[in-house]
């Protein structure tokens, strides 16, 4: 038996005994390779390429079957991950102490249980809150929320002190108090991941956010938004609110919006689209540190109820309401409660028809000069108690026109009117109302009141009604009416001019009355009945009377003793003229000082002081210039006059002498005058300097026009650079149409009038699809066929512009998008797997022989697959077959590789053996596994070895001796037989 088959004989039996194959041979060959000198490298690689052959069947076995064990897993985690509850994770949660302060929260596994307040989730977003009161909202869509289903914070808003959004977070369309009441929370932190374009109601959103002092909410979208009913409710330490970007177009109930934000001192509200409002009642309440409130562009053609909409104001000194449009209104009760700081309010354009309440509307208004509400329709209304109270500066108010047929209260209507002299009621219709308390409280300037027309029968509270009009000495009343005792009419002082008690006016006048009743106040309140009907004045005393008055002058005014008196009368009490017998003393006009002067009447006198100050008139005025073609406004070159007083006064038309001629360049002399003051002026008329340059310009079917790029320049008048405005430019372009449009470019006197033609767009672009292999670099330009710009011209590559990417080390369809303006064109690029190979053989040489590397060259293909020739520079290496030796040689073809081994040796000169015998010389055959002798002696080539680009590396064959294998199947037959005993033993 020879070594081959021993060792084969060996292997077999160790396989058949279980015993590792793998090991075993490679235990064995390797002690061949140790033990035999003549191994040669055919041989080697014969047994590696076996040995490999095993070792790669159990390692892919094995890799197999954890892959499939991976792959498995991997299918159930994906399967069982909703399962996966928040006990399940708590084992991956970083410490919070760890984290930075915005870490990103993606799902239950990055919330921590650990430390935290509360957490959980919230539709599909986490949040917790830690130990610092940080409520932290990751990525996700909120769960709808009211004011019944709250917030799953809300419970701890007592503790949050600031949120941080972490991703992206889409807002609920309900997301009704969202923040509601987190009475802590002094900043929210990345607020723009907040995603609100889907939000109905916003409702309490930030209510009572007691603490937070800042919101920057422009990058809300709000376009879906209907009711922001009490968004800012109570947010009462808000001091900057940016909206400017919120779109309100969609909303209907803005109440309560702003209700008492009173550390707002400036709101910026102007980007507000209030057309389908339809309630604004406590909109701006209590918002008492703003001073200023631009509402002048509101429509409020929908909007029924404005109750409260400014009340607590305080400080508010300027309001612009006078386009309101109120026709559908029915409440404006409270609308400027407490607005003390106003001073003017024009609500003249007002429509109140369908109004029902105005109680409370100016009550407070203290600070209001004047107001009109001659236009108000009041037939609906049914309140309008306290109405005008507390308008203690109001010196007129005109309500003769109010229609009182529906109302059912007027108690403390003008309560606090300090200031008004007069307050015609004479047309109230009292029929309904029942209320009628405080009604003229502390008019204390009152002298005169028509109750003629009131009917009180269903009034049932009539106190203080009087109270405080101290100086009313004049009171008409009717048949209808009825007084309550308390309705306290103040008692008259009695005087040397009166006698303290009432006397109606009968057949008399108002100076000299001859009525029958003659009551004290108290006597007339509760003794009077429609039969006594009657104008009621304060009794007169009869007798020689005289009286006059003190009075003020100025240095170089006209004394006139009769300017000092009052009346006189006879010892009948009848009237008599003023003479100047009854007048003693001088008055010197052109001094400063006080005069008395004696006004004698029979047996009465009275003296006065005539007091003569020094004249404080002045006034000022400046120069001015103008431009030809301007208005002069005598007005503004007016600075100040003082009257005779010293007071401010303001400019009037009568104090200007002198004419400004403004279509011609001059210079104009104007004189100012104030009664004994004057200033003249020069009022100069230039040149008008403006001009201004534009250009024409060309477009292409759908690019963006902007006016600004056609202007060129302009001047005012002076002369002067100014920039570009929008106001400018008049005339449209429309850029979906080819034509040419019209622009007129205005500056002041000065136009110009240019084309814009759009013309069509002549953009393309054209690419193609092409294939790679793996490995191989992708080159954009190399897709591309061509491109026009918008002109039709051609552009080059640079000029276009690639979307898309290709990964060349994976195979697969890539879009790649070839972008040009606004056409494109999307191709597909194919990476496909390279099938690359090259496969090569061993050769044997003859020193001397002609090495050729054709010949260890056996095949080779490309990256699709198809079979190449040989080439050349497919070969690194030389081979010197002058030199025996071994050579080996790289074979390339793309990324594959081969190597082939070329061995150069001597030529055996001992080509036969003689006998039989064995010999200890391998034959040529054994000895190179490259050659074989033929019959006639010559030597021919064996079938050799083929060296692949994907060929593995073997364990080598060997030569080997008898002896030494003979002695190795021995000792591998002994180690079968001891295992076969071992084993025989131990299963018995």
């Amino acid at each position: 038996m020879n070594r081959k088959k021993i060792l084969h004989l060996a292997t077999s039996i160790l396989i058949t005994t279980n015993l590792s194959c793998n090991s075993m041979i490679t235990t064995v060959v390797r002690a061949e390779v140790e033990d035999s000198e003549e191994t040669t490298l055919s041989e080697t690689d014969e047994v590696e390429e076996k040995t490999t052959s095993i070792e790669q069947e159990t390692t892919i076995s094995t890799t197999s079957e954890e892959a499939t064990g991976t792959v498995k897993a991997i299918t159930d985690e994906k399967i069982n991950e909703k399962e996966v509850t928040e006990d399940d994770t708590k084992g991956n949660i970083p410490d919070p102490s760890e984290r930075t302060e915005c870490f990103e929260l993606n799902g239950p596994a990055a919330i921590s249980e650990s430390d935290d307040i509360a957490n959980g989730i919230f539709g599909t977003s986490p949040w917790r809150i830690d130990q610092h009161g940080v409520l932290y909202i990751g990525e996700g869509t909120l769960d709808a929320t009211t004011m019944d289903a709250r917030a799953p914070w809300f419970t701890q808003r007592s503790v949050i002190q600031k949120i941080v959004f972490t991703g992206p977070v889409v807002a609920h369309r309900d997301s009704i108090g969202l923040f509601f009441d987190l009475n802590q929370l002094t900043s929210i932190e990345n607020l723009s991941y907040l995603d609100t374009s889907q939000v109905v109601d916003m409702s309490y959103f930030f209510a009572w956010c007691r603490q937070l002092t800042a919101l920057d909410l422009s990058n809300f979208d709000t376009s879906k938004v209907l009711s922001m009913s009490h968004m800012f409710d109570g947010a009462s330490a808000l001091q900057r609110l940016d909206l400017t970007s919120f779109n309100t177009s969609n909303v209907t109930d803005m109440s309560q919006m702003f209700y008492g934000s009173i550390s707002l001192d400036f709101l910026d509200i102007s980007s507000f689209d209030t057309r389908n409002v339809t309630t604004m009642s406590y909109m701006f309440y209590n918002c008492s540190s703003l001073k200023e409130l631009t509402v002048s562009h509101f429509e409020t053609e929908n909007v029924t109820d404005f109750n409260h909409m400014f009340g607590g104001c305080v400080n508010l000194g300027l309001l612009d309401v006078s386009g309101f449009v109120t026709s559908r209104a029915t409440d404006l009760s409270f609308m400027f409660q407490n607005c003390s700081s106003l001073i003017d309010l024009d609500v003249t354009h007002f429509e109140t028809s369908q109004v029902e309440y105005m109680h409370y509307m100016f009550y407070g208004c203290s600070g209001l000069k004047k107001l009109d509400v001659t236009n108000f329709d009041t037939a609906n209304v049914t309140s309008m108690y306290y109405m005008f109270y507390g308008c203690a500066d109001l010196t007129e108010l005109d309500v003769s026109d109010f229609d009182t047929g529906k109302v059912r209260t007027t108690s403390y209507m003008f309560d606090g009117c300090e200031n008004l002299k007069t307050i015609d009621v004479s047309n109230f219709n009292t029929e309904n109302v029942r209320f009628m308390r405080g009604m003229f409280r502390n008019c204390m300037s009152l002298t005169e009141l028509d109750l003629s027309n009131f009917q009180t029968d269903k009034v049932e509270w009539m106190q203080e009604m009087l109270a405080g009009t101290t100086v009313l000495s004049k009171l008409s009343l009717g048949v209808a009416i009825g007084f309550s005792s308390d309705a306290d009419l103040p008692e008259i002082i009695t005087s040397e001019h009166y006698t303290g008690k009432w006397q109606n006016v009968g057949n008399g006048t108002i100076d000299r009355p001859a009525g029958e009743h003659v009551l004290t106040s108290n006597e007339l309140l509760t003794t009077y009945q429609g039969s006594m009907a009657d104008t009621y004045v304060w009794q007169p005393i009869i007798g020689e009377t005289i009286q006059a008055i003190d009075s003020l002058l100025y240095v170089g005014d006209t004394w006139q003793p009769i300017d000092n008196f009052v009346s006189a009368t006879d010892k009948d009490g009848n009237l008599i003229e003023f003479e100047e017998g009854m007048v003693s003393g001088t008055v010197d006009t052109t001094k400063v000082g006080e005069y008395p002067v004696t006004y004698t009447n029979g047996s009465a006198s009275q003296e006065i002081i005539v007091t003569v100050k020094e004249n404080g008139e002045t006034i000022e005025a400046k120069d001015s210039e103008l431009y030809v073609g301007e208005e002069w406004r005598p007005s503004e070159n007016f600075i100040s006059a003082t009257n005779k007083a010293g007071e401010p006064i303001e400019f009037e038309e009568g104090m200007v002498s002198g004419t400004v001629d403004t279509t011609k360049v001059g210079e104009y002399p104007v004189t100012y005058t104030n009664g004994d003051a004057s200033q003249e002026i020069i009022v100069t008329v230039k040149e008008n300097g403006e001009t201004i340059e534009a250009k024409d310009s060309e477009l292409y079917v759908g690019e963006e026009w902007r006016p600004s790029e056609n202007f060129i320049s302009a001047t005012n008048k002076a002369g002067e650079p100014i920039e570009f405005e929008e106001e400018m430019v008049s005339g449209t372009v429309d850029t979906t149409k080819v034509g040419e449009y019209p622009v007129t470019y205005t500056n002041g006197d000065a136009s110009k009038e240019i084309i814009v033609t759009v013309k069509e767009n002549g953009e393309t672009i054209e690419a193609k699809d092409s294939e790679l292999y793996v490995g191989e670099e992708w080159r954009p330009s190399e897709n591309f066929i061509s491109a026009t710009n918008k002109a039709g011209e051609s552009i080059t590559f640079e000029e276009v512009t690639v979307s898309g990417t290709v990964d060349t080390t994976k195979a697969g369809e890539y879009p790649v998008t070839y972008v040009n303006g606004n056409v494109t064109q999307t191709i597909t690029v194919r990476v496909k797997e390279s099938a690359e190979l090259i496969q090569t053989r061993d050769t044997q040489l003859y020193v001397g022989d002609i090495w050729n590397a054709r010949d260890n060259f056996v095949s080779a293909t490309n990256k699709a697959g198809q079979p190449i020739e040989f080439k050349e520079d497919m070969v690194r290496g030389t081979v010197d077959t002058d030199k025996p030796g071994t050579y080996i040689v790289y074979f390339t073809n793309g990324k594959a590789t081969a190597t082939s081994q070329v061995t150069v040796v001597q030529k055996n000169t001992n080509e036969t053996n003689n006998g039989d015998q064995n010999t200890d010389e391998p034959s040529q055959s054994e000895t190179t596994g490259e050659s074989n002798k033929n019959s006639n002696g010559k030597t021919s080539p064996t079938t050799p070895k083929i060296n692949s680009s994907d060929a593995k590396s073997g364990l080598p064959k060997t030569g080997e001796k008898k002896s030494t294998a003979i002695f190795l199947g021995m000792g591998i037959v002994a180690c079968v037989f001891v295992t076969f005993i071992y084993k025989k033993k131990r299963g018995q």
